[in-house]
């Protein structure tokens, strides 16, 4: 009985420690390298390892199990180089794999309030913007960029230098090998237009005039599949598009992807 209530005494020491308390906390059984930066109130979790050059910012927490810093997964890369970065108020759970860049003058960058969920690996070069949520077992390769607010459900793998519109959502046990532009969702394999992603776009404030812009847009770009010089002829000579941030943003987008965006949807079979 008393080697039982000592034990409880401990987990709930740790629990406070970890959950409750406002100061910085390592656990015992965590390896934190000599390089490594935390900002105020990060919680590291037991059996955690975080080597290299390593920044994590004020009130970010990383569950149990999770390893940051290991050299990019590159046959050609044999030790950790580069930084990664780590933000403010980030959620990082049990068992993801940060890995660091392949290059001493590059880095690996998460940004603030991200929610990235179990079994989840961040690649070499990567980066990811703020109010950004990574989903179990998201697989993103090196040099994909996320921007922010987007969401990538569980299960989706991203080939390497795509980019991620922001509010843009993937669908579970979908994959991309294309750009995805902002405020889109797709799904599939690969993944193909499904529509806005409307429920984002709500909670980010956008009303109906903008979203009819860009239900506009999109029906030029996926439906019609209309040249983007057409497209951009279009919205010209349409003053509530040519006024619409949502509608410029989407246009800028597709103007600057460097690995091309899919114009398949979902009811093209």
């Amino acid at each position: 009985m008393i080697e039982k209530n000592n034990r409880f005494l401990k987990d709930s020491a740790f629990e406070n420690r970890f959950f409750s308390s406002l100061e910085t906390y390592i656990h015992p059984t965590a390896v934190v390298g000599k390089n490594v930066k935390l900002g105020l109130n990060v919680k590291i979790g037991p059996f955690c390892v975080v080597i290299g050059n390593v920044t994590i910012d004020d009130d970010t927490r990383i569950h149990s199990h999770v390893s940051i810093g290991f050299p990019a997964q590159d046959l050609q890369t044999k030790q950790s180089i580069g930084l990664i970065k780590i933000g403010k108020n980030c959620q990082i759970r049990e068992f993801v794999t940060i890995s660091a860049p392949k290059t001493s003058n590059s880095r690996t960058t998460i940004g603030n309030h991200c929610y990235v969920m179990n079994f989840s690996h961040v690649a070499h070069d990567v980066t990811i913007e703020d109010h950004v949520t990574l989903i179990n077992n998201v697989n993103l390769a090196g040099h994909v960029y996320i921007e922010h607010h987007a969401m990538l459900m569980a299960n989706c793998g991203l080939h390497q230098f795509c980019r991620v519109g922001a509010y843009s959502a993937l669908a579970p046990f979908s994959g991309m090998r294309q750009d995805i532009p902002p405020f889109s969702l797709f799904d599939g394999l690969p993944g193909r237009f499904a529509g806005l992603n409307l429920i984002a776009l709500k909670r980010a404030g956008c009303n109906s005039e903008d979203i009819a812009g860009l239900k506009t847009i999109t029906n030029f770009f996926f439906q019609k599949k209309l040249p983007l010089e057409e497209i951009e002829k279009l919205v010209s000579e349409e003053k509530l598009l040519q006024e619409n941030s949502y509608v410029q943003e989407f246009i800028s987008f597709v103007k600057t992807s460097n690995r091309g965006i899919s114009r398949k949807t979902i009811k093209d079979g």
